[in-house]
């Protein structure tokens, strides 16, 4: 009796959340798929081509269909997705038809290889919150998780080895008859372009005598790149993912000038952590800083639409590194 009461308590619990995990790649197919079903929850992401070259822009498509009630929170990944660098992202969510009893939702990335090889692409995670009065995590954040995917990335000439042993080889050399005159007029020309040469050069060594070229400090730089991309006011004119782009830029090539952190070439995740490792700035900044980062990411990646708060909040931010002393 025991034991049959337990495989009940069991078999019910199962029944409350599954978890399925497939794969669909084969050499003939098109695009690659991890399909993950979690409650009310299925997650589909596809990668296309199957075998990339390295000039290709990889599409991934992170399809996600739930039932009514749950609400579906966008992937962030920054500026990269495993090793591949994020060049493009929209979303394709179709029109919903009347009557129909799911809900889909498309995030479309365009992806870069920086290398041949093969690369990974880790998890991708989606948060939901079920708001199904059925359910037992009403209210809930809970996170569904697809497999990890490797993506072999091959070069244009694919598994051939260059061999110089397979250039034509060199033909012999052809006698050309040239008269007198060609031979006066080249004489003449490299003359001029001596005389030109020497020129050029006692000026330019006059002009290093009276004037002492100052660099720019990275303060300079990034206060000079900070009132341009400002004077644009690209908000108004609805481009707030390129404005964020040129924002976060500044400010990380401002911190790789005066900390050499390589800011600009980590995803965000990166940087932080490499930043609260080596304890550049103070706790206070770093919270500053990361909170200035992340939503920036919100609105590159995830769609965000900003308000005016939002935005002069972000100005702000960007100005305490650059105008103030860390």
């Amino acid at each position: 009796m025991n034991r049959l009461l337990l495989a009940c308590v069991l078999l019910v619990a199962g029944c409350n959340q599954r978890t399925v995990e497939s794969e669909s790649a084969t050499p003939n197919s098109a695009s690659i798929e991890r399909v993950t079903e979690k409650g009310p929850v299925q997650l589909v992401v596809r990668i296309s081509p199957v075998v990339p070259r390295l000039s290709d822009l990889v599409q991934m498509d992170v399809v996600v269909t739930s039932q009514p009630d749950v609400e579906i929170k966008p992937p962030t990944f920054g500026d990269a997705v495993g090793d591949f660098l994020v060049r493009g992202y929209g979303e394709r969510t179709p029109k919903a038809s009347a009557g129909e009893a799911t809900n889909t939702r498309i995030f479309h990335y365009q992806l870069e290889p920086v290398s041949s090889g093969v690369h990974l692409i880790r998890s991708v995670a989606i948060e939901f919150i079920d708001n199904r009065e059925s359910s037992e995590a009403k209210g809930k954040a809970t996170f569904i998780e697809s497999e990890p995917i490797e993506i072999k990335v091959t070069t244009e000439l694919g598994d051939q080895t260059p061999d110089l042993a397979n250039l034509d080889p060199m033909i012999p050399p052809i006698a050309i008859d040239q008269p007198w005159s060609l031979w006066w007029f080249g004489m003449i020309f490299f003359g001029i372009a001596l005389a030109s040469l020497w020129i050029v050069r006692r000026r330019r060594q006059h002009i290093e005598q009276v004037i002492q070229v100052r660099q720019q400090t990275p303060e300079e730089i990034a206060q000079a790149a900070l009132a341009q991309l400002l004077s644009e006011n690209l908000p108004a004119a609805g481009l707030f993912a390129d404005f964020y782009v040129r924002l976060t830029g500044v400010v990380r090539c401002y911190i790789e000038g005066t900390t050499g952190l390589k800011a600009p070439e980590q995803t965000t995740e990166e940087f932080l952590r490499e930043m609260r490792s080596q304890e550049i700035f103070s706790a206070e900044r770093s919270v500053r800083l990361k909170e200035f980062l992340e939503a920036a990411d919100m609105v590159k990646y995830a769609g965000q639409q900003p308000g005016a708060d939002q935005i002069e909040l972000s100005i702000l931010r960007a100005r305490e590194f650059v105008f103030k002393p860390q």
